[in-house]
């Protein structure tokens, strides 16, 4: 048994729409964003002043003037988890991180949010990217019970607007910041059980998606989206037939890549709308934080018996899912 007993957002209150993208003049307009790329705002932990005149050409000022780090996000996120979870800090008996563009290597990001939370239990960075909660899930159920600690804290946190090149007209529309966070515990049940959970990547493919420490994030963009559309299609159908998935009560959480992609999906599966739970619209894709995030956003509409289904893909080339039924 492992179960998820509250759950916590972080995002900046900065938002950049799309006709601010617009008139950056880097070849784009509200309406091609709209129709691609299906994001109307996204959040950023940078100024709307530093983006028009800098267009973020030194990634090293971002991280100096942003409003908050990764760290800041994460660490908010978790206090938010935790009191929803009605434990403290110090009932926390370890905590993972996922951070994949961290403004530092050491210490770890888990060692930081830890610290700051004056949290005692052991602490260390599991991360990939996009697919972070599923890894993160699926990490903590190939322990036996008695491994594990009362309480474990799992966190997301990506601050990527401080990596993305803002004269790509791509790019730029894509990108939000944000962190989540969920308290995990064997022992004691929670509003959602996790039934299943899967991951693995594909390591030939790894330059597919790159974030650079010093610089900008990279993709291949047409190859990434047409593998996430597939592998994510691949993954709901397989959990479609061992769960008896009924859409007209089941809901589905994809990875928050642009609102497109995951209209292909549900179309796809024939998932209804109202069952189809996302934030990318006005949030922007938060990397690893996205798919948390918005069950955290949805905590209160979850219904008793309901399954939710989460699939998530992205940089590695990895990818993955959980099921999860409300208790």
């Amino acid at each position: 048994m492992l179960d998820i007993l509250g759950m916590g957002t972080c995002h900046p209150t900065t938002s950049i729409d799309n006709k601010f993208l617009e008139a950056l003049d880097v070849g784009t307009n509200a309406q091609w964003i709209e129709e691609k790329i299906g994001i109307l705002e996204r959040v950023t932990t940078l100024t709307a002043d530093y983006i028009k005149t800098t267009r973020n050409q030194d990634p090293r000022m971002a991280a100096e003037i942003a409003s908050m780090s990764a760290t800041d996000m994460g660490t908010e996120a978790a206090k938010k988890a935790l009191a929803q979870a009605g434990i403290a800090a110090k009932d926390v008996g370890m905590i993972i991180v996922n951070c994949c563009a961290p403004r530092e290597t050491l210490p770890g990001e888990a060692v930081r949010i830890a610290e700051r939370l004056d949290c005692p239990g052991v602490a260390y960075d599991v991360y990939t990217a996009c697919p972070a909660f599923a890894l993160h899930v699926d990490f903590l159920r190939n322990f036996r019970e008695e491994e594990l600690p009362e309480f474990v804290l799992c966190i997301s946190t990506a601050a990527m607007t401080q990596h993305v090149n803002y004269n790509d007209r791509s790019d730029g529309a894509i990108w939000g910041d944000g962190a989540a966070a969920w308290v995990m515990s064997a022992r004691h049940k929670g509003k959602l059980e996790v039934l299943e959970s899967f991951f693995t990547a594909d390591p030939t493919r790894c330059e597919a998606v790159v974030v650079d420490s010093f610089g900008f994030f990279r993709q291949d963009g047409r190859a990434v989206r047409d593998f996430s559309v597939r592998q994510t299609v691949r993954l709901v159908k397989s959990i479609e037939e061992s769960h008896a998935i009924d859409w007209g009560r089941d809901v589905f959480i994809g990875h928050q890549a642009n609102r497109t992609m995951l209209e292909q999906i549900v179309n796809n599966r024939d998932i209804p709308a109202s069952n189809h739970w996302h934030n990318v619209t006005y949030l922007g894709n938060q990397a690893g934080a996205g798919a948390p995030a918005v069950l955290s956003m949805h905590w209160d509409k979850i219904v008793p018996g309901q399954h939710i289904v989460v699939a998530v893909v992205g940089a590695g080339l990895s990818w993955g899912s959980i099921v999860m039924r409300a208790r």
